[in-house]
């Protein structure tokens, strides 16, 4: 098997939940897997101010540049369960020494892969503002349904109380919501752009296709764990 470097932290339960799907995912075979596991040390005034207000980025980048190269020498692959991170995914990728795959780039995939058309986001303000999915999106023909500016600074907010750890009934309330007017916008699915969103909030929750976009990077991880991952019609044992 190939050793998974995980780069994240951001916040710290998203992490866990996300090394969780990973495991359980070789329950039913031969041994767990070989994860290598980097927590970056985001303080809290950082997240604040990047994640709802698009500010301080500059220290996210360095501090997720940093986790790279602490473990990049000691894995085949790294990841980042972290959707915002990507922002700086090119920049990352250039320090790396071994492959770093793209939640955002995976996400796009499964939905063109699955023809869906149209659809929703909830996503911090951060990876709004610096279209983190809409470009790719439109890219891809896929159409991206944001939810208006009133709701999105609700979303913000409920990520950061995730990030530091507060899960609410009143939060989950107002998601459910908010994915009802991305619905009547003609969104076909809504995404989960964030990765502390599913630890508030599942497909149990609403009877309307909700995309976790922890889900499908833990999917690719594991593909690559086994030397499976397929790009395409390549196939890679990066």
């Amino acid at each position: 098997m190939k050793t998974c470097g995980i780069v994240g932290g951001m916040g710290p339960e998203a992490t866990a939940l996300f090394y969780m799907k990973i495991v359980k995912q070789f329950v039913h075979t031969k041994g767990y897997p070989p994860i290598l596991m980097y927590s970056v040390p985001e303080p809290f005034q950082i997240a604040d101010c990047f994640l709802q207000r698009n500010e301080e980025g500059d220290l996210l980048e360095q501090l997720v540049i940093e986790g790279i190269k602490t473990i990049h020498n000691n894995v085949d692959f790294c990841v980042i369960p972290c959707n915002t991170a990507h922002i700086y995914i090119n920049a990352i990728r250039e320090v790396s020494k071994v492959p770093v795959f793209s939640i955002v780039e995976e996400t796009c995939r499964h939905l063109k892969l699955h023809k869906i058309k149209k659809v929703g986001i909830l996503a911090t303000t951060a990876s709004v503002d610096n279209q983190l999915y809409t470009k790719p999106l439109y890219e891809n023909n896929i159409t991206p349904i944001l939810p208006m500016a009133f709701q999105q600074a609700i979303v913000s907010e409920i990520i950061y109380r995730l990030v530091k750890g507060e899960i609410l009934a009143a939060d989950k309330a107002a998601l459910l919501t908010i994915i009802g007017s991305l619905k009547e916008m003609g969104a076909e699915c809504v995404i989960l752009a964030c990765t502390d969103l599913p630890i508030l909030l599942s497909q149990d929750d609403i009877d309307f296709p909700l995309l976790d976009t922890l889900d499908i990077l833990a999917e690719v991880a594991k593909n690559a764990i086994m030397g499976e991952y397929t790009v395409g019609n390549t196939l890679s044992t990066a």
